[in-house]
């Protein structure tokens, strides 16, 4: 299996996305430890990755918190030897979701700043936080992969959007986290996501997870 032994964090566990990328990172020999704020869904993965004979174990953590976030990774890291995936699937809400017509007619001064700036705001925080804590852990090994999912526009979204404008963001973020650890051994990878199929944004993490060559 690709990623035998691999210890994967997977924060947003508990969502669509996040529990089948566990499931499917499991079955490629990963342990996942799955963090998120919903402990009563981040179980019901869990149980499915053990009754498949995989291991996963579930932490319930704020991702905008740095501090639960440091600790967190350092207990993992502590317990179960090396941090070798990162990945951080939870996704910045949209600005108040609109009709067609109303996306259409959406204007500047229609549009709240904190709707807005929040999810963007969010994004950067939370992927600067859980990327950080794991290259701290990563750069020591002189191995591992951050996946950063980037969250594309669908056909047909019009007007100021929030999660188009944190993709970018996270892109940028992504390029300079790289940058950065490049001659450490540890790779970033933004991964394009598919906003309309939890399966097929599983499906491109589990591959560049799998080509990480953790």
């Amino acid at each position: 299996m690709l990623l035998d032994g691999a210890n994967a964090l997977i924060y947003g566990g508990g969502g669509v996305v996040g529990g089948r990328l566990a499931v499917a990172l499991a079955r490629d020999g990963a342990r996942v430890h799955l963090a998120g704020r919903s402990r009563t869904r981040m179980q019901h993965v869990v149980d499915i990755i053990r009754a498949d004979g995989g291991h996963a174990e579930a932490a319930v953590i704020d991702v905008l918190d740095e501090v639960d976030v440091d600790e967190y990774v350092d207990v993992v890291a502590a317990c179960s030897g090396s941090i070798d995936v990162s990945i951080d699937v939870i996704v910045p809400g949209r600005a108040s979701r609109a009709t067609p017509s109303e996306a259409s007619a959406r204007r500047l001064d229609r549009t709240e700043v904190a709707d807005l700036e929040r999810p963007v705001l969010d994004a950067l925080r939370a992927h600067f936080i859980t990327a950080r804590a794991a290259a701290r852990h990563m750069v020591c090994q002189h191995s591992g992969l951050i996946l950063v999912p980037r969250c594309l526009p669908t056909a047909g979204d019009a007007g100021l959007d929030a999660s188009s404008l944190a993709s970018v963001v996270i892109d940028r973020l992504a390029a300079q986290l790289a940058g950065d650890l490049v001659s450490t051994g540890v790779r970033v990878t933004a991964v394009d996501t598919d906003p309309t199929s939890a399966d097929e944004t599983a499906r491109r993490l589990v591959a560049a997870a799998s080509d990480g060559d953790t």
